[in-house]
């Protein structure tokens, strides 16, 4: 009788753990990152399902801490932030457009274009032809 109850209690907590685990409340599972953490990096990834439940699982005051930038950490790598401001110089010194500004005056965009002008616009397509009876 004893070896049967024991069995029964193994088997049930083997059943609860298993249930914890594979719901996701698992002591060791992804709740170590804060909340603002896990909605910007459901965004990035674009889960927007995702990121919503997060938001509105979140506490009005995590809100307020996402809103201040509180609680996400960058996931830049230090040597990428390097080239890209070493390669953004680099650019400016070799004259190419680093602003919108600098790449609208850039681009010739003729004023007061019409149709007319774009290539095959001004010869009409042929009319369709219609069956002998």
């Amino acid at each position: 009788m004893d070896t049967r109850r024991s069995l029964r209690a193994c088997v049930g907590a083997t059943f609860v753990a298993t249930v914890l685990f594979a719901s996701g409340c698992w002591p060791w599972s992804h709740h170590d990152k804060p909340p603002q953490q896990q909605y910007a990096e459901a965004l990035t990834r674009g889960n927007s399902m995702q990121a919503s439940q997060i938001w509105l699982n979140m506490s009005p005051e995590d809100r307020l801490k996402f809103a201040r930038g509180e609680g996400i950490s960058p996931q830049a790598d230090e040597g990428d932030v390097k080239h890209q401001i070493a390669h953004h110089y680099e650019d400016r010194m070799n004259g190419a457009p680093t602003t919108a500004e600098d790449m609208e005056h850039q681009t010739d965009t003729p004023l007061g274009a019409a149709l007319r002008q774009i290539p095959g616009a001004s010869n009409p397509p042929p009319a369709p032809t219609q069956p002998n009876p």
